[in-house]
């Protein structure tokens, strides 16, 4: 179970990236120009974060808590959601392994879990359900990533190893400061630019430009520089001129815990035997019902007489749904694309849609925010549902409830078959194991309920599993909410 790659992907494609830079055939050589600049800044910047203490450090231990605003996320489309990540991390360098306990407060949901990596092997404890999974994906160097980015010390440690692919860009001011610019140019095309204080040696601003994802800028302040390795008590970090996370507490600890750390739990059982959506798959659900994707990037089309509905993953539609005319032998075009909803991963590519032929089914709420995310659409190109109306579409039934994801929501459903078709409320990559249920799942099922239709099978579009009705009640009737279990510090203040 990838609990983490459940999460609003804001968050987490930064996070699942690898700490960059660690292998020089992925940068590219700085100009001879300006190696001798770039030596006595590096010079610099290492004595100011505690020189050979730093670089000879068996082990460290980083702590960062913080909590930031994620636009387009929120149960409406104006108001952003406001998520609190606290992260501890310890890097043992010598015998090259990491422990990760990460705390996550998004939406109604808790998350309490610790991550052990050592050799080959990633376990993912899940503490509040006393669960744990095998979580190959997350190595060395991809676990973490995001913490190490975001600390300016372990961020001096690593430059110190780049001198030869570094490059000076010049002095700017900032905050009336003179800071030196220090760039780093991978193949891939993403560019780091380091802002190192002239005087002090301390990174203010790290920039890192990347290729889809924009300008994603660190700012560094408030300096303890009266540990043997100094650290920046604060930390602001905006995507695209947009604060996205403010720091509450920082830390940072030299040779710490081991035994701590990297200890387990005997007592946790295993999830249970997952899915594998790693391959491209396309097959028939049911009658007339056909999925198509790879990962999450999953779509369902609904057959009709002379045409397809589809929902899901728009960014790879024309894909999906090639695939889906060779499955079924029917070359329909697609005329409806419902938009359950109005988060990022739900409006992005609704261009393909358009490209199609197709027109944007979507609630009248969320008209303007889907216009404002497709460059070709016009009011034309909407078919808007009423406020909590059902709405007949061919053979789908829509309904816009309201559920603790979203204060609009367009809930699909097959009378032919008995079969809802939803998207991020009870997604599973379990093979037949109870998820992990926690209240957007319960307050969905109650809003289910509440329609009395006679559902057989409910299909989350973004995953290969399908439930049915009385394992969906029977789980979130049994529901207990979670708090924080003694002896956590990580979540002792909610």
């Amino acid at each position: 179970m990838k609990v983490i790659t459940y999460l609003a992907s804001g968050c987490l494609v930064f996070g699942l990236a690898a700490f960059s830079g660690m292998a020089s055939e992925n940068n590219v050589t700085a100009s001879t120009a300006s190696i001798d600049n770039v030596a006595s800044i590096i010079d610099k910047m290492l004595t100011a974060y505690g020189g050979n203490t730093l670089l000879q450090a068996n082990s460290i231990k980083v702590v960062d808590y913080n909590k930031g605003p994620w636009p387009g996320e929120g149960e409406s489309p104006d108001v952003p959601e406001l998520w609190r990540i606290n992260e501890e991390l310890t890097i043992d360098y010598k015998n090259r392994r990491k422990s990760l306990l990460s705390y996550r407060v998004p939406r109604s949901t808790l998350d309490l879990e610790k991550w052990v990596q050592q050799g080959h092997s990633t376990i993912m404890y899940d503490i509040l359900h006393e669960k744990y999974s095998e979580e190959s994906w997350a190595n060395f160097d991809r676990l973490g990533a995001s913490l190490e980015r975001s600390s300016d010390t372990l961020q001096a440690r690593r430059l110190t190893s780049l001198a030869a692919e570094l490059e000076y860009l010049g002095d700017e001011y900032f905050r009336g400061r003179v800071q030196q610019k220090l760039m780093l140019q991978h193949a891939s095309g993403e560019r780091y630019t380091y802002f190192i204080d002239n005087t002090s040696g301390l990174i203010h601003k790290i920039l890192r430009r990347h290729p889809r994802a924009g300008d994603m800028l660190y700012v560094f302040s408030n300096h303890n520089t009266a540990t043997k390795l100094p650290y920046a008590r604060d930390m602001n970090f905006f995507v695209n001129g947009q604060l996205r996370l403010s720091s509450v507490h920082r830390d940072l600890t030299l040779e710490p815990d081991l035994t701590a750390a990297f200890s387990g739990y005997a007592h946790f059982t295993p999830w249970g035997e997952t899915i594998d959506g790693s391959e491209f798959t396309a097959k028939k659900l049911s009658a007339g019902v056909y999925q198509a994707g790879k990962g999450r990037a999953l779509t369902v089309f609904i057959e009709q007489a002379d045409h397809y509905i589809a929902m899901g993953a728009a960014e790879v539609l024309t894909e999906n749904f090639a695939e889906i005319k060779k499955l079924s032998l029917q070359d329909k075009p697609l005329k409806y694309f419902v938009v359950t909803h109005h988060h990022n991963a739900n409006v992005r590519g609704l261009d393909n849609a358009l490209a199609l032929g197709a027109t944007l089914v979507v609630a009248k709420q969320h008209q303007a925010t889907i216009l404002k995310h497709v460059t070709a659409a016009q009011p034309d190109n909407l078919l808007l549902i009423p406020e909590r109306a059902a709405f007949t579409l061919g053979g789908l039934m829509l309904f816009d409830i309201a559920t603790a994801h979203a204060q609009h929501y367009l809930l699909a459903y097959l009378p032919s078959v008995g079969m809802v078709l939803a998207e991020d409320h009870y997604v599973t990559d379990l093979k037949t194991a109870k998820p992990r249920i926690y209240l957007d799942m319960v307050r969905f099922a109650q809003a289910l309920d509440e329609l009395k239709l006679d559902v057989k099978t409910l299909v989350d579009i973004r995953g290969w599993r399908q439930l049915s009705m009385a394992e969906l009640r029977q789980w979130t009737r049994d529901f207990t909410s979670k708090t924080c279990p003694a002896g956590y510090p990580i979540c002792m203040n909610g």
